[in-house]
This record gives structure tokens, sequence and C-alpha cells, in this order.
């Protein structure tokens, strides 16, 4: 006897491309027939997509060609999405911060270590979408996977057009959209699809053009964001740490110096914008500061290593309990005010439940090519600390029931 598939789909469903929220019922289907190509709104190379009105046995959509189809698309954008998205909540998180300041190195140590179990016992997090997570994983391979670890490879840095974005039309324009890495969570009860978006670094600069800021319109959907600072762009580490030009060596930033404050206050801005919400209203989300290259300004910050080199943890992966992220906060907070003080009344000024997170995506410092200007790593000294804690501190705040044990309230 042949099975009927029956699926329990939510009443309503978010696309993670353009975050129009639609009946999941309204949902299109993406044709396999060979001869129904040509779509009027992502474009003439790609498969139609349509509302099905025929269906097998099996709950599948047959096509007006008769093939049979299982991909599906939000039918205002008609990008594809995948089909958990129906059944399931979505928690989305956004990666944001100046250029180079490290989110891309974050995200694939981040995912890569989350994936072991280790890091959150009993979270289980897997890929939802291989085809859209491809950024992640190919970052994952190069650094964590590679076929030739003592060679050193290049760190791309993430680009504000290509292969990370997909595009579609809206009227007459035509709207790109940052491809969102998928993920599925489950703990206990809980079951989520939880969304990262990696823009472009100067897709946050204050006075981005407005196809940027379409960009990141995930901003209006967040429920936490996870704000990337590299300390090492400024000046006011560099001397305490031996100087520019030595910072630089060791593999911190030789970029122009930014100002990080006026970044967070531009996302704010945009948030705003986004929900509608007045100046004096409180953000509808969290922030969570990561600091990034945590192994180069280390001798900075003494409170965190002290905290640290007295912890112990039953694995390195795993991320510490809330009583000793409470202390590691503290910390990190003492350390913004002695060296980026205007960061952190910024920061406080926006939201006050503010929680911050030191990491080294690497774990050790890249080396700089010379001919290149850009850094490259040996991808078997590849060791990160703390990378995914972060995210473990966002999603205590998104999904409070399902990670309690790494909730902490913040002093600052």
């Amino acid at each position: 006897m042949t099975s009927t598939l029956r699926r329990t789909l939510r009443p309503n469903t978010t696309c993670p491309q353009c975050w129009s929220a639609f009946p999941s019922a309204d949902v299109r289907f993406i044709a396999e027939s060979p001869t129904l190509v040509g779509d009027p709104i992502v474009g003439s190379d790609e498969p139609l997509r349509f509302l099905p009105t025929r269906f097998d046995r099996q709950g599948r959509a047959i096509d007006p060609g008769g093939a049979v189809c299982m991909r599906m698309a939000c039918p205002v954008c008609h990008l594809e999405v995948p089909p958990a998205l129906l059944e399931v909540g979505q928690t989305v998180v956004s990666v944001v911060g100046a250029p180079s300041s490290g989110k891309s190195v974050l995200l694939a140590a981040a995912t890569f270590t989350m994936r072991s179990g280790l890091v959150v016992p009993g979270l289980d997090f897997a890929d939802i979408d291989p085809s859209l997570n491809d950024l992640t994983i190919d970052l994952e391979g190069t650094l964590f996977k590679s076929a030739t670890p003592e060679v050193p490879t290049m760190i791309a840095k993430t680009e504000t057009s290509g292969r990370l974005y997909r595009s579609y039309r809206r009227g007459d324009l035509r709207i790109t959209a940052p491809k969102p890495q998928l993920f599925g969570l489950a703990r206990g009860d809980m079951r989520s699809v939880l969304a990262l978006y990696d823009n472009a670094g100067e897709h946050f600069l204050p006075g981005a053009v407005p196809p940027f800021e379409q960009a990141t319109r995930h901003l209006g959907v967040s429920s936490a964001i996870v704000l990337v600072i590299d300390p090492t762009q400024d000046p006011r580490v560099h001397g305490p740490l031996g100087g520019r030009d030595h910072v630089a060596a060791l593999g911190g930033s030789s970029s122009a110096p930014g100002r990080e404050d006026l970044v967070l206050l531009e996302l704010v801005n945009r948030v705003r914008r986004q929900r509608g919400l007045s100046a004096s209203e409180p953000l509808p989300l969290r922030v969570v500061v990561a600091l990034s290259k945590h192994d180069l300004w280390s001798p900075l910050a003494p409170e965190i290593e002290d905290v640290l080199r007295g912890g112990s943890t039953a694995h390195p992966m795993r991320a510490p309990d809330g009583a000793t992220l409470s202390r590691v906060h503290a910390g990190g907070v003492a350390f913004l005010e002695r060296h980026l003080p205007e960061v952190l009344g910024a920061v406080r000024s926006v939201e006050p439940g503010f929680k911050v997170v030191p990491f080294s995506g690497l774990g050790r410092a890249p080396q700089r090519d010379v001919a290149s200007g850009g850094m490259s790593i040996v991808p078997s000294h590849v060791r990160p600390t703390w990378a995914a804690v972060p995210f473990v501190v966002a999603l205590a705040e998104a999904l409070p029931e399902a990670l309690p044990e790494y909730r902490f309230n913040a002093r600052a």
C-alpha cells in the first residue's frame, strides 16, 4: 500500500530572502519539466514557479508538463525556500560589522563547531539546505577539512555582490537579497529553523546606497544581532600591543580605522525604519557584541583571562554556563571602557541588555601575503576559541526555554 504524504503546515510563513509573510498554503512549486523554463520574477533562465492544482498519491505537486515537483518557492520573490520553513518556526540572527571585522570566519567556525554536538549538550544542529549554505560550507572546508592541511590558504573577503546574493524582480525594480544560511535546530521539544545572514561589511556603513540597505532588510525580522567588532582595527589598541605594524604582522587589521559606534547606530536606525519604531521605543531584539581576534588583544583584558584560566569545561568546544558568561561579559565591558569607550557608550544607549563575548575564529594569527595584502592561514593550525559562543548567547535570548543555562543578567 502506498502511504500519502501528510504535512502539518504553519498558518503563515516568512520568506528568509525577501522577508514577506505569506499563507503557507500559497507556496509556489518549482517546475521540473525541461520545457518549463523562464519565470517572470526570477529570470528567463530559471524554471517556472507555479501554484499546483494536481498532486500525486504521495502529495507531491505535478507541474503543467506532468513532472513531479518537490522544490518550493516564495510566492512573492519566487526564490527557493526549504519545506521545513512551512512546518516549524523560524529564528533569525543577523551577523553585522564593519569590513574585515571577522564576520565570515566567525560564521564558518561557529557552524562547524556547533555541528559536533559538543558546544551545547543535546542541541541538534544541521544544514537545512546545503545549496543555500554553500558559502559557509566552502569556507568550513577551506579552514577545517582541507585536502592539503599544511598548505597556506587565503581567507576570502565577503563581497558586496555575486554568488552570496540572489535577485528577483518586483515591478520595475531588480532587488538583490543575501542568501540566508539555514540550519535546523532541535533540543528537547524545541524545533526551529535558524536563519543566519552574513552581508559584506560595506552594507552596514553609514550612507550606504539604497540597494545595500535593501540587502540588510533581515534586520527588520531578526531576533538577535551579533555585532562583530575587531579591536585590532583601532589605533588605541595598537599602541599597548606594540604599534600598528606589529599588530598587522601578528595578523591584526591593517585597514583604515573605522567608527564601530557609527556602524552600530546605522544598523539601529535601519531596524527602527524597517519595523516602524519611534526613536524612543526599545529595540525588540538583543545585541551580542562579539569581540574578534581575542588571541591578539587578550593581554589587554586581564579580567577575561582570569576567568578563562580559572574555568574548566568537559570539552574545549563546550559553551560555558551563564555564571561564567556573566563574568566574561563584565571583563569585556571593562576592556571596552578602557580602549573603545564610544562603542560601549553607543551599545549601552541603544540596547541596555547587550552581552559581550570574546572569540577567536582561527585561534592563532594568520599571515599577511605581501603580494596581495590578503590574509592566509595554514588549515592544520586553526584552533577556534569560543567561536560558537556569541551565537549560543544570541539563541539563549531568542529561544530562552530551549537554552536556559546560557542566559545571564548583564551588568554594564
